[in-house]
């Protein structure tokens, strides 16, 4: 009899955890950095970093996902971005539109649990 209350106990207990189980896994997901798809993404709007290159660009996405890990919200990231730009490259400078790009698709594909 014992035995039959401690299985009716672990059955429900597995019924109670099973899903909570379940849920956590099913929305943690596997959270990967894309830095192919961050490079192909940001060469289809026209970013090249003519100085370091690819590397550079991609080091560029870690620093932006640091930052947004640490609190900065992205509107103050694309309009740092877009000042730095155009104050080391001037006209050849990033547009508004690539600037929310650069930092969009850091977010997206390097820092997907930001």
């Amino acid at each position: 009899m014992a035995a039959q209350r401690l299985y009716g106990k672990f059955i429900g207990a597995a019924f109670a955890v099973g899903p909570l189980l379940t849920a956590g896994i099913v929305c943690a997901g596997p959270a990967h950095a894309d830095e192919t798809t961050y490079l192909n993404r940001l060469h289809a709007v026209g970013i090249q970093d003519l100085d370091g290159g690819d590397p550079a660009l991609v080091q560029t996405g870690w620093k932006i996902c640091q930052q947004i890990a640490w609190g900065a919200p992205p509107s103050q990231l694309q309009s740092l971005a877009l000042q730095k730009s155009t104050m080391d490259l001037g006209p050849r400078g990033l547009t508004p539109r690539q600037a929310d790009a650069l930092i969009d698709y850091a977010i997206v594909d390097l820092c997907p649990r930001a």
